[in-house]
């Protein structure tokens, strides 16, 4: 099994090896597995004693990226004429079709806002709902999907409701089961988070939605995709959420403050934007097609959002399915080795339900301390959300994997 990972990850870095995005990753990739440091080195630039492995709260870049984002800003700085800012602000557009044609939906349904926290108020917020109207919740969702309604509701009295999902929960039909049970009629809006940050539990989006439209085609479905959008190989159209957010300095790997969110075309009457600025335009009615309402936010880093287009470039060569293939690779083989030191688990292990967030159980008041002792003792950052989260992504390697494995069973006494 470790072999025939070993032959994927080669086969992968040898991928990497023909990206050439902002002209700075051609040639990283080497046939040895005793150089696999030093080819992810010249696409990454993180240390090897600070090696991240918490991809859902934050993911290096490039460094092709990084240097984008100064070239962009040296650029301004120099010439900030109009025709200039209009050259680099095309790049927003074009990394706009680009992540439509990856998620499957149209151009005119992506807007570029700041982070799935912000997109996930725009649906909150901004949502039409009449005095009584209910909101179901997953109650594993972020608090920017979870707290958020619960202020929405405090001022205006619509209704909301908490599904949970049993921890022993075996199969794909029991969840869609659960959610489709907890629609009434007065239900208006389905919001939940497809992969949890504190438990790593990944929801059959796909089949939720699907059963939830079968019951009522009028519920408008809202998926927040922050554990999502980057490392998933995604289809809105065929998962069929009305919709969607995320955030590309998580999995995505891309400029920090640069978000996500999809409203489809037929939704896009139903929620009205929070903030209003320029280019809204003049009247109440938006100047900006379709999605675009959403980002009206007034003057914003142009430098990051354009090295969001060089970001694109970068899942576009190496494909969201080849992503998606190697991060799940690392991923089972992180989970099968801390299952075989027989450490306790938050996450599931049924594979309906696994992802790329990896969470051990970890008492709230030692879990930093922990954390320190792995990052001393074995050169990998982790994250206390819900535990000890280990969350992978492709920079990562089976030397990573290996050395966090022996420094979480040396401080095996500080999980619960």
């Amino acid at each position: 099994m470790e072999k025939s990972m070993s032959m994927q990850r080669r086969d992968f870095l040898k991928t990497l090896g023909t990206i050439t995005v902002a002209g700075g990753l051609a040639g990283c990739a080497e046939s040895s597995t005793s150089n696999e440091q030093s080819s992810l080195d010249k696409i990454f630039s993180f240390a090897d004693n600070k090696v991240p492995m918490n991809a859902a709260n934050l993911c290096p870049m490039p460094s092709a990226i990084s240097k984008a984002i100064a070239k962009y800003n040296d650029e301004l700085d120099v010439d900030m004429s109009g025709p200039n800012r209009t050259r680099i602000m095309a790049l927003k557009n074009q990394a706009r079709n680009d992540i439509a044609m990856q998620i499957g939906v149209s151009g005119d349904e992506v807007a570029i806002v700041r982070n799935t926290s912000e997109a996930n108020n725009i649906v909150v917020q901004g949502i039409s709902l009449n005095n009584q109207d209910e909101v179901l919740l997953w109650d594993q969702n972020h608090p920017s999907n979870k707290v958020a309604w619960k202020v929405r509701a405090s001022r205006m009295n619509c209704h909301l409701r908490h599904i949970s999902i049993p921890p022993d929960t075996n199969s794909i039909d029991e969840v869609v089961e659960i959610f489709s049970n907890a629609i009434g009629k007065k239900t208006k809006v389905v919001s939940f988070t497809h992969i949890s940050n504190i438990t790593g539990f990944r929801l059959p989006a796909k089949e939720i939605c699907r059963a939830i439209k079968k019951i009522n085609n009028d519920i408008h479905i809202h998926v927040d995709g922050a554990q999502t959008w980057g490392v998933v190989d995604v289809n809105l159209l065929d998962m069929g959420c009305d919709s969607f957010s995320g955030s590309a300095h998580k999995w995505y790997m891309g400029p920090r403050e640069v978000g996500l969110l999809v409203v489809r075309k037929h939704n896009q009457h139903k929620i009205w934007p929070g903030v209003v600025s320029v280019p809204w335009g003049n009247e109440a009615e938006a100047s900006v097609v379709g999605a675009r309402k959403y980002e009206a936010l007034g003057q914003r880093d142009d430098s990051a959002i354009a090295a969001l287009a060089e970001t694109v470039k970068f899942h576009n060569q190496i494909t969201t399915a080849g992503i998606d293939k190697q991060a799940k690779s690392i991923a089972n083989q992180l989970r099968q080795k801390l299952i075989d030191i027989d450490v306790p688990f938050v996450s599931p292990h049924n594979s309906n339900f696994t992802s790329n967030v990896i969470i051990l159980s970890a008492p709230q008041e030692t879990r930093m301390e922990l954390i320190n002792n792995i990052l001393n003792d074995a050169g990998i950052i982790l994250a206390p959300p819900g535990g000890l989260r280990l969350s992978p992504h492709i920079y990562n390697t089976p030397d990573h994997v290996n050395r966090v494995v022996d420094a979480v069973n040396k401080h095996r006494n500080f999980l619960s």
